[in-house]
């Protein structure tokens, strides 16, 4: 009964366009309404923006009042719409209009309370998708509801992208965009000069919990502002070298990868808004994918990245927003989907969703994964990054910790980023990912050097003074980095030293880091998985019934070849040999003591062995040792085997490390 009560009283956003005039759906007041008019007919009168494949609403009015009808909050397709009065077979035009707001559509009509009105929603020359239909009461107010003091550009909506094909294994694509000026004075819009926006394209992945940028395209330079209504309320400026207070401009996808109107990142300052005019290779084009957001082929195929989500992100920079201290809000995404299908050689991706206005890519992330964190980086008198962090528990005593840094605005740049981690940590499979600079930009696309040491996982490139070009974290770019750790995670101030010359020292931020394991009990950790032996399984490690007072603990070898013999060995070196001489195993425990447990151990008809080791009398290469406090210490069992003939193999290892 709740249930029924709960469907009941569900919002109007739930009610779908009907195929047909003559049983249109009905609806009332205000509110959002879905639109599908996929495999539509077309059953309603000649109207603007060549109507086809049309869905019906029966709309009633509740007041006596101004309402307007729009598909400018999401649409998947090029979308008309028309009101009317009448029945389905004498209808009378009230209001009718095509690309009000981008490729989207918006009519006002004056309406009388209780009467009903017929409103179609239609794809242009027949285009078909999913839409929101939005119907608001009240006459236009000028301008936005809460603007920005001064001109404020924002990414309003990221509508359409176009998918141009692949050059070997990298793919080309661009995204369409739809500015506001959610400001309360005009941007300046003018063309030929360095007073207009320049808008950049990114696209992302997310899987399996890590963050990346895989592409990023060169800067579409303005040179038009139309005045339309997508945001607010639009006061035109008149003119097209202005956006009005709540005006919105669309730049459709084919124009924002058209490359003569193309120019590089390196020339634009995004804090200050400041770019040269003319730009490098103004006018120039190339192949398919030059200039444009470009993406490996492979990492957008499906094969490959099979639970892989995408986005598309848009950022508008201009000088007199950042003036206004209005430039951090200029960046929005928007979902991709990923069909499956290829357009000349590259995977397609299309838009999948509403546009999250005014938030960076990064968000999706926390989106997607709501344990992910994010922190604002404000540099004192300067730009902005955006960190994240995500941790991903591996079921088997090791946590991977995912970081990602988007440089809004900064023109200082990004030089090194550091995670604190304790003394007794260990810290594997370290790595970063960055999307790759193109078509003559200058910089460098050396990976980061990653390193552990000095009580920090440290990720750096080149410093300014040895090369200016260097791989640093530029504005519009999002830089990914990674470890596994053996402890779990709690809060720690990471750092990110900056590019280029500055007084500013490291930039801190709380994310997610491991833990300081140097107190409370021992952590035991397995890590280096072991070759499968003449049984078909791999051998496995454990140490168990760790008893500190006593000075003793058990290890355990299982899944081993019956009947054989083997024995312990101990180091506190890690490492990898990959099928040591004389055997099939991959040796984990580099210079090692042989003899823990102070014998030579049967496998026995069960296929395992044991030992108890003295804490206080392990064996070293040249001596017997005791366990010291803090130590790590890694263990591993040899044993014989046979294949065809006689051999030996090892099981995976264990790090234990002692508070």
């Amino acid at each position: 009964a709740a249930l029924l009560a709960a469907l009941a009283l569900a919002p109007t956003a739930f009610a779908q366009g009907a195929d047909n005039c003559s049983n249109a759906t009905a609806i009332s007041g205000t509110g959002t309404f879905s639109v599908n008019n996929q495999g539509a007919n077309t059953d309603g009168p000649g109207a603007c923006g060549n109507f086809g494949r049309d869905v019906w609403f029966a709309w009633t009015a509740t007041a006596t009042d101004t309402f307007q009808f729009d598909t400018c909050a999401f649409a998947s397709y090029d979308t008309t719409l028309a009101a009317y009065s009448g029945s389905c077979g004498s209808l009378s035009q009230i209001a009718c209009n095509d690309d009000t707001c981008g490729l989207q559509s918006s009519v006002t009509i004056s309406a009388m309370q209780g009467s009903t009105y017929l409103i179609r929603v239609g794809g242009y020359s027949g285009a078909q998708g999913t839409a929101t239909l939005t119907i608001d009461q009240g006459g236009p107010t000028p301008g936005c509801a809460n603007p920005a003091s001064g001109p404020d550009v924002i990414v309003g909506a990221i509508p359409n992208i176009s998918n141009y094909g692949a050059v070997g294994s990298m793919g080309a694509y661009s995204l369409g965009t739809t500015s506001c000026n959610t400001g309360d004075a005009e941007l300046l819009w003018i063309a030929n000069n360095n007073q207009h926006p320049v808008i950049g394209q990114n696209i992302y992945r997310l899987e399996s919990g890590r963050f990346q940028q895989i592409g990023m395209s060169w800067l579409k330079h303005g040179f038009t502002a139309l005045q339309q209504n997508l945001c607010c309320n639009c006061q035109s400026s008149g003119t097209g070298t202005r956006l009005g207070v709540g005006c919105s401009d669309p730049y459709g996808s084919g124009l924002n990868g058209s490359q003569g109107g193309l120019g590089p990142r390196f020339q634009v300052n995004a804090f200050t808004g400041a770019f040269q005019y003319p730009y490098a290779a103004q006018g120039q084009s190339g192949d398919r994918v030059y200039k444009r957001i470009q993406v490996p082929n492979d990492d957008v195929d499906p094969a490959l990245h099979p639970t892989a989500l995408y986005f598309g992100e848009a950022q508008y920079i201009t000088p007199d927003d950042a003036a206004a201290g209005n430039g951090t809000n200029n960046v929005s995404y928007v979902p991709l989907n990923r069909p499956g299908s290829t357009t000349q050689g590259a995977w397609r991706l299309d838009i999948g969703g509403a546009t999250e206005r005014e938030l960076p890519a990064i968000y999706a992330w926390q989106d997607q994964i709501p344990a992910v964190t994010i922190a604002e980086i404000n540099v004192a008198g300067e730009g902005q990054f955006v960190a994240g962090s995500n941790v991903v528990d591996n079921g088997d005593g090791t946590w991977r910790y995912e970081y990602a840094i988007f440089n809004n605005t900064s023109d200082l740049s990004g030089q090194s980023f550091s995670v604190p981690i304790g003394a007794n940590v260990i810290v594997s499979d370290v790595g970063m990912s960055f999307p790759h600079y193109h078509s003559g930009e200058p910089y460098t696309n050396v990976a980061w050097s990653g390193t552990v040491g000095a009580g920090a996982v440290t990720w750096e490139t080149e410093t300014f003074a040895q090369n200016a070009d260097a791989n640093a974290l530029r504005w519009g770019t999002t830089y990914s980095f990674w470890f596994t750790a053996n402890s779990g995670p709690e809060t720690k101030m990471a750092a990110l030293g900056l590019f280029k010359p500055t007084v500013l020292g490291d930039q801190l931020v709380a994310l997610e880091g491991p833990m300081d394991t140097s107190v409370g009990g021992p952590i035991v950790t397995s890590f280096c998985p072991a070759n499968p032996n003449s049984t078909g399984a791999e051998g496995d490690l454990d140490a168990t019934n760790i008893d500190l007072v006593g000075r003793t603990m058990e290890l355990t070898a299982t899944n081993l070849p019956p009947q054989q013999f083997g024995i312990f060995i101990t180091s506190l070196d890690q490492g990898f040999v990959p099928n040591l001489a004389g055997g099939q195993g991959n040796l984990c425990v580099l210079n090692p003591g042989r003899g823990v447990g102070g014998a030579i151990f049967s496998t026995g008809l069960s296929g395992q062995m044991q030992a108890t080791a003295d804490l206080d009398m392990l064996p070293s290469p040249t001596a017997i040792v005791a366990v010291q406090p803090g130590e790590t210490r890694f263990f591993q069992a040899w044993h014989r085997d046979f294949v065809l003939v006689p051999t030996s193999n090892l099981t995976s290892a264990v790090s234990v490390q002692f508070p």
